[in-house]
């Protein structure tokens, strides 16, 4: 067993080099292929991060608009079809990791609620509502290293005409990769466990072989004994 054990941490050590050895790769930003549409500028990661804690609240005010309007509707669509495309960002570090395959996918989706605040702000409607909810978010970025009004690249426009679609064959190999160190961690843990169940309680097939020869020298007493 402790060949074993030796060669299970030796395992887990090289497991965790690679881990702190690795390098995240930052997403490629590519133009949208149709600009047709209304243009989205980009947000900063902290501006992410801060963002996708008032989806809901931004949703909220958005549906409050009663009146028709051409722009916000076009807005609430891409957002609702990118974050559709972001597999809704249920997979870990689809807003933090710029190495996740989804990450520029997120991007594209919280610079749309950016880009909705921003219009509800000019709808007469929903302006006090946008304003206190600026505020708020502003807060929120200022935590996360950046601010409201300071968060956009310039260099990075997204559009409602254009979806950015994330490779989806790319996220089984990032998680793996991610939480390889967390998965070999557990896989070890249950090996040196079931070493250790088996070291303190022996098979019955062990007890069974151990029995096996007292039986025959028993038995064959037995018969030479009746033979006499």
């Amino acid at each position: 067993m402790g060949t074993w054990t030796m060669a299970v941490l030796a395992a887990l050590a090289l497991l965790a080099g690679n881990r702190m050895g690795g390098t995240a790769v930052a997403h490629e930003f590519e133009p949208p292929a149709d600009t047709s549409g209304y243009a989205v500028p980009s947000i900063d990661h902290g501006a992410m991060a801060a963002i996708d804690g008032f989806r809901g609240r931004i949703l909220a005010l958005a549906a409050a608009v009663e009146a028709p309007d051409a722009e916000l509707a076009a807005l609430i669509l891409h957002n609702g079809t990118q974050r559709a495309n972001c597999l809704w960002l249920l997979v870990p570090g689809s807003v933090t990791d710029e190495a996740s395959p989804l990450n520029l996918c997120a991007h594209a989706e919280t610079a749309g609620l950016k880009a909705i605040v921003q219009k509800l702000r000019t709808v007469e409607e929903t302006r006090a509502g946008a304003g206190a909810l600026i505020s708020d978010l502003d807060h929120a970025m200022v935590l996360h290293g950046t601010s409201f009004a300071l968060c956009e690249y310039s260099g990075e426009v997204f559009n409602t005409a254009s979806q950015v679609r994330p490779k989806l064959a790319a996220v089984p190999g990032y998680l793996f990769g991610k939480f390889m160190f967390e998965l070999a961690l557990i896989l070890g843990f249950l090996f040196l466990a079931l070493a250790g169940l088996r070291a303190v309680f022996p098979s019955r097939r062990s007890h069974g072989a151990d029995r096996t020869p007292c039986a025959d020298v028993r038995s064959g007493g037995e018969g030479g004994i009746r033979g006499r």
